[in-house]
């Protein structure tokens, strides 16, 4: 083995493990409100992904799809080596990281001053902040060739009428989840887990709360959206009293209202901007990528939920309950 390939063969076990853990710690950081955060090691992660990447091509390990399917069954083995520290940080990076620190131990996230547009070049994985440059500083790959982890991302990129359809789709599928269930199982907190009922009113507060932001942007001159209005779920153990069919009516006519608010605004209405002292201006598309995020991983949890009582499971999903508040 030559010395390029044994240090590939280093870079590859590496760069793969500090890739994982970088984007499980972003996940981890997303469930606990940290979305900035989240982002900067979303970036990192994506780092250690184009290195991992490149150094497998050099080895030789990536051809035709035929042979990479031929290499998957045979089973890809790496020789073992030694791999040094695995989440190993450039100056800069270093540098990111450390505004992370301050800002956790004052109990925050980052602010959008604090941490700005993310940049990866797809070729070498330099990290870049704010405005891209016209070519990668390292290898001369074109900024179209960078990876973005840009603020106004860090909810999702779905369109309008992506989102206007899960929103849709969401109003169905709580329908379908509560059916056959009986009043008591909606009501009773299982294993320490919430109460369906809790979520499902917890769905119908953050509805409202969007609906709220939704016309603030579109009637008023870039609106102030309070971090600290959304209730917690906490707030909705209220709703464990309520039956389930009032408790569905209200949320399906939050939803409908919300729905009649959104179905018909033009490209430009998306785009008009309200300011959040965490990220800054952000278009109604980021809000509403923020409250489809927030549900969809409420419906994960609903689903789960259903299952472990019709077949007895106590499987939990990992879904932080406030994970999308802001």
């Amino acid at each position: 083995m030559t010395d390029s390939s044994s240090e590939d063969r280093r870079l590859l076990v590496s760069m793969s493990i500090g890739q994982t853990a970088y984007a499980a710690w972003a996940r981890q950081a997303r469930r606990e409100r940290f979305f900035n955060i989240a982002r900067l090691l979303e970036a990192s992660a994506a780092v250690k992904q184009v290195r991992a990447e490149h150094a497998l091509y050099r080895l030789g390990e990536v051809s035709k799809t035929i042979a990479n399917i031929d290499r998957a069954l045979a089973g890809l083995e790496p020789e073992a080596v030694a791999t040094g520290p695995v989440t190993g940080t450039s100056p800069f990076q270093r540098e990111l990281l450390e505004r992370a620190v301050r800002a956790l131990a004052a109990g925050r996230d980052l602010t959008y001053t604090e941490l700005g547009d993310l940049f990866v070049c797809s070729t070498c994985g330099h990290l870049m902040e704010g405005d891209p440059p016209p070519f990668c500083p390292e290898c001369g790959t074109v900024r179209e060739g960078f990876l973005s982890f840009r603020i106004v991302d860090g909810m999702g990129t779905l369109g309008p009428s992506t989102i206007v359809r899960r929103l849709e789709q969401g109003m169905r599928t709580v329908q379908d989840l509560v059916r056959g269930l009986t009043e008591e199982q909606l009501s009773t907190p299982v294993n320490g887990l919430p109460a369906f009922k809790d979520l499902i009113g917890h769905l119908i507060d953050m509805d409202i709360v969007f609906r709220e932001r939704a016309w603030m942007i579109l009637e008023t001159n870039q609106p102030k959206l309070s971090t600290a209005h959304p209730p917690t779920l906490q707030h909705a153990m209220k709703y464990r009293t309520v039956p389930i069919d009032d408790l569905l009516e209200q949320y399906i006519s939050s939803r409908q209202q919300t729905l009649n608010l959104l179905r018909g605004l033009t490209q430009a209405a998306w785009q008009r901007i309200g300011f959040h002292e965490i990220f800054g201006p952000v278009p109604l598309l980021h809000q509403g990528n923020w409250v489809v995020s927030h549900e969809q991983g409420h419906l994960i949890e609903l689903a789960q939920m259903r299952h472990n009582l019709l077949h007895k499971g106590n499987q939990a999903v990992m879904v932080v309950y406030e994970a999308f508040n802001l």
